[in-house]
């Protein structure tokens, strides 16, 4: 089964998809860079559906309408386990891990960024870390 790429925005809590995008990545992230109509300023990412959610992309720093704080010159892709396991780290109250998810953390996927793929993830996930 191919895989099916979705817009979502995380401006939304939870976030919302915003389009589907066919088979193939390139036409949501180019979207993205030429502006999806009602997500001005919005924070959007594109999502990899296998059903579930398989991967997340956060699209290049500069194609990027909202003020991020990750800086890149291209997509970024993580899987969706490593993003429930930073869900997981954010809630520990083990210190080595605290300290290891402010690292790995801190530019693309802040608490906030993440909680709000909650749904899309399945994870459960408390207001503040």
């Amino acid at each position: 089964m191919s895989s099916s790429y979705h817009v979502l925005c995380l401006s939304h809590d939870p976030a919302v998809t915003v389009g589907e995008y066919g088979h193939r990545p390139e036409p949501a992230l180019e979207a993205i860079a030429a502006g999806i109509d009602g997500h001005a300023g919005c924070d959007l990412a594109v999502g990899r559906y296998s059903y579930p959610l398989v991967e997340v992309c956060c699209p290049a720093t500069r194609d990027q309408s909202a003020k991020l704080r990750c800086c890149h010159g291209g997509p970024v892709w993580l899987d969706r386990d490593w993003l429930r396991l930073l869900a997981a780290g954010y809630q520990t109250t083990d210190p080595l891990v605290e300290a290891a998810v402010r690292k790995v953390s801190s530019l693309c996927w802040p608490w906030e960024r993440l909680r709000r793929l909650r749904a899309e993830l399945d994870v459960e996930m408390r207001e503040q870390p």
